[in-house]
């Protein structure tokens, strides 16, 4: 969504940073009043709370790694797994209930 215009709301509690959109989509974030807050930091606060709502909640995803990094875990792999005639299992294994209701 591209944003076409920002609005900030003072209210008894804090401000209201709407983001508008294409048409008439908005989105709003609401930040609660603290010593800090002003009008002139409410929409880098507002962005900043985006951000975080929009990032993975486990910042630990291979796309957020740096590829030095990953290619470093894939090679520690390697090595952990060596030699590659005896390879790691990695199958789960598991019984099957009986169906209590199968043969009444």
């Amino acid at each position: 969504m591209a944003l076409n215009d920002i609005t900030v709301y003072q209210t008894e509690d804090g401000f209201v940073v709407e983001f508008g959109g294409e048409g008439e989509d908005r989105i709003a974030v609401t930040l609660c009043s603290t010593p800090e807050l002003t009008a002139e930091n409410a929409i880098s606060r507002a962005k900043a709370l985006l951000a975080a709502a929009i990032e993975p909640a486990h910042g630990d995803s291979a796309r957020s790694k740096d590829p030095a990094l990953l290619e470093e875990e894939l090679e520690e792999g390697l090595e952990d797994s060596f030699p590659a005639s005896d390879p790691v299992s990695v199958t789960v294994s598991s019984i099957p209930m009986r169906d209590p209701k199968a043969g009444r």
